[in-house]
């Protein structure tokens, strides 16, 4: 067993399901993986102690230990009262993974000022954020649509996961064993950068190309697929392209960068390899950047899973020298439009000056949500800057 405690990767379960999810991936990867949870809910915060999973409960003086009841403006407060309870979590972190439900009160408030800090720490990071089913209607998607335009502000890297492509082909399975396919597909993915580091195969993957594949991520979305038998490759890459997590191929065809994961056991033949690559690269634009390493595990004997996560908003080329953290290059430029503040800033908050978004995606504010319902809180629209409402006059 590698023992990566060394290893600069941190894992960070954001509100009840982003903290079940990382727990159950915690779980699944059965080696050592840093990991820490966020959640303003104390009774999930004891299931998860009992896992020896650190859950960070916050706003306990404001909400008493009972959730946000499904309020993002009261997560994003109990977050800033207690943000410095991260702080001692990101010491020696260069790269982190956060996982988030968007769509509540807790992942939908608390994330946005998760990934700010972050970003203020100087540490990469690959926000996987889940989008609710359809069925759940249109208040919960447009909850997790401001978060995604506050998560966008300081994020590197966000991997949007909608819960209806990952749930696609479990619908007419009984429902704990659809959530257990569904958290070892995610799991493949988020696993993926600590077993290209800790069982790296023929072609191992530098710890500062993947530091710098997230670096320059931008707008991100992820598949995998597994095979058997003499036919392995051409299953395995057929399965990848059609994954509904890829849009069918769409994905593949408009990515400016992808990273793959090539995971087997020691039967892994390099004319494999060049297969899969050859046809990767097939569905790929020719001036698509393609990063690679390969897993040797005896647990993945006889079959070979592919995981993918490509970027169609990537910032920039990958550097081929070693570089230090820093903001990607600027994206295409974005109309000048003034950003929503959907939350109050608390005196002290980590939270740095917003300007445009990091991702190529557009920039945040009204137009974006022309057709979505106002923040009313207390009767204020909180989509309206708060310096606006209350007739403050900034310094220039």
């Amino acid at each position: 067993m590698n023992n990566d405690i060394q290893l600069p990767l941190l894992l960070i379960g954001v509100g009840g399901g982003g903290s079940r999810l990382a727990a159950a991936i915690h779980k699944l990867y059965a080696e050592p993986m840093r990991t820490v949870c966020i959640d303003t809910d104390a009774l999930a915060n004891r299931e998860l102690a009992a896992e020896n999973i650190p859950c960070l409960l916050i706003g306990a003086a404001r909400l008493a230990g009972n959730g946000t009841g499904g309020d993002a403006v009261k997560g994003r407060l109990a977050i800033q009262d207690d943000i410095n309870l991260l702080l001692p979590h990101l010491q020696g972190i260069r790269t982190a993974v956060v996982l988030t439900c968007m769509g509540a009160g807790t992942g939908s408030g608390v994330t946005p000022e998760v990934v700010s800090t972050l970003h203020d720490q100087g540490i990469a990071t690959l926000c996987i954020a889940t989008e609710p089913f359809s069925f759940e209607g249109s208040a919960r998607c447009a909850i997790a649509n401001r978060a995604r335009a506050m998560i966008e502000e300081h994020v590197d890297s966000l991997c949007l996961v909608k819960l209806d492509d990952l749930f696609n082909a479990t619908h007419e399975v009984q429902l704990p064993a659809a959530i257990a396919t569904a958290n070892e597909i995610l799991a493949s993915g988020v696993t993926l950068l600590w077993r290209l580091l800790t069982r790296p195969g023929f072609l191992s993957m530098n710890s500062e190309r993947l530091h710098s594949f997230i670096v320059h991520g931008g707008l991100t979305r992820f598949g995998t697929a597994q095979a058997t038998g003499a036919d392995r490759v051409a299953a395995v890459t057929k399965a990848l392209y059609e994954s509904p997590l890829l849009q069918s191929g769409e994905a593949l065809k408009k990515a400016n960068a992808i990273l793959v994961g090539i995971l087997a056991g020691s039967d892994l033949r390099l004319a494999e390899i060049g297969d899969i690559m050859k046809t990767l690269r097939s569905y790929c634009k020719p001036d698509c950047q393609i990063e690679m390493g390969t897993v040797l595990d005896a647990s993945f004997e006889w079959r070979i899973e592919l995981v993918l996560f490509c970027s169609e908003s990537a910032s920039a080329a990958i550097p081929e020298t070693k570089k230090d953290h820093a903001a990607p290059t600027s994206p295409a430029a974005t109309p000048s439009v003034p950003p929503a503040e959907v939350f109050h800033i608390q005196p002290g908050s980590a939270k740095r000056s917003k300007g445009k978004s990091k991702l190529a995606v557009g920039a945040t504010g009204k137009g974006k949500f022309q057709n979505v319902e106002p923040t009313i809180f207390n009767g204020q629209d909180l989509d309206i800057p708060t310096y606006i409402r209350k007739n403050i006059q900034l310094d220039r």
